[in-house]
């Protein structure tokens, strides 16, 4: 009889599992860490927040003197003695989008001065295997040894616009919660398995208001079309650099209303480039 019971009762407790739906297993795993509210909910997003910068394009002006030492969308970029204009593999100029100087208002890592951003608008590049984009990095910069280089005369010439910058919070958004908290994932869904979704951005909108498509330095991604942050040697996930949004100042359409997005791991110096639209 012990036998029996000992054979048919695994085979029982298999049974129990094999069934088990993926929102009891949640359940029951989050009830062993005490998380069972929407307060525990916040309690796991809270520590999350990271800090951004976001990027306000002016309209377009008339470039002022040296304002290759300004950060700015379109006119002309920060060049030293020595440099070209970039090109692609091919040989075609690639087009200036803009630059930024890590200022102490700006969301970006220590070691860069800065950063500017070329595309190839025939190639229309989407990731990072593709050609046809450029991010350039200066550790450092020597005003000393600035060099002014016109725009080739194969492209077109696009509008200067000033940037603002603008400190805020960010958070993951629903695509990218779990990349970086499984638990508020789990949470979301036993809060309100129909629509998981919501628990969390009532959340993330109390915490730092609603987070919207923006141009921006640091902080999270905000996906068009799904979760898709790069992971660096360790399989962690890459620290964002910026994302760019369809700015209608500068003249910047990325497909049908989308965004570039570039990551950036500080320590191999790995980029990687994406675009998603509509």
């Amino acid at each position: 009889m012990n036998l029996f019971r000992k054979i048919f009762g695994k085979n029982k407790e298999k049974n129990v599992n094999k069934t088990e739906s993926h929102f009891d297993k949640y359940k029951r795993e989050l009830n062993d860490l005490n998380l069972k509210s929407t307060s525990d909910l916040e309690t796991l997003v809270k520590p999350l927040i990271k800090q951004t910068t976001k990027l306000e394009i002016s309209p377009a002006s008339r470039p002022p003197e040296n304002s290759q030492m300004n950060s700015h969308f379109g006119g002309n970029p920060y060049f030293e003695k020595g440099e070209k204009w970039p090109v692609t593999k091919k040989g075609k100029h690639l087009d200036f989008i803009f630059q930024v100087f890590n200022k102490l208002e700006s969301q970006l890592p220590d070691n860069i001065e800065l950063i500017q951003f070329y595309y190839d608008w025939d190639e229309f590049p989407w990731d990072t295997s593709d050609g046809g984009w450029l991010v350039k990095i200066y550790k450092n910069i020597e005003p000393k040894n600035i060099e002014f280089i016109n725009k080739p005369s194969d492209l077109e010439k696009s509008k200067y616009c000033e940037i603002t910058f603008k400190s805020s919070s960010s958070l993951p958004d629903w695509e990218g919660i779990d990349l970086h908290c499984y638990n508020a994932t789990k949470l979301s869904c036993v809060l309100n398995e129909d629509e998981p979704w919501d628990n969390y951005r009532q959340i993330v909108k109390k915490l730092i208001e609603k987070q919207d498509y923006q141009s921006q330095l640091g902080g999270y991604p905000k996906w068009v079309q799904g979760e898709s942050t790069p992971k660096n040697s360790n399989g962690e996930p890459m620290e964002l650099l910026f994302q760019i949004d369809s700015e209608e100042n500068a003249d910047l359409m990325w497909g049908d209303s989308g965004l570039i997005y570039v990551f950036y791991d500080e320590k191999s110096e790995k980029i990687e480039f994406s675009l998603q639209c509509y």
